[in-house]
């Protein structure tokens, strides 16, 4: 079994999940007045949807780099 830290917005591990049952991962992008929030919904077989809130961000660019870095760790 192989266990993986799933991070929020300060790096830090909100759940811990077996990487094979992990179905999939989608980005929540909202916008607001000044800023974005990015969360991202996973779905874990099992399990019902998981949301990590990823944090706020300047625009939609800067969010889809920061899912992009939330990826990366999940994969590594």
């Amino acid at each position: 079994m192989h266990l993986i830290g799933v991070p929020d917005a300060s790096g830090k591990p909100t759940i811990w999940i077996n990487a094979d049952h992990l179905v999939s991962v989608q980005p929540v992008v909202r916008t607001g007045e000044r800023d974005v929030t990015l969360e991202a919904e996973l779905k874990v077989d099992g399990m019902p949807l998981q949301r990590v809130n990823l944090g706020t961000h300047a625009d939609r660019a800067a969010a889809e780099i920061a899912f992009q870095a939330f990826l990366h760790k999940l994969q590594h």
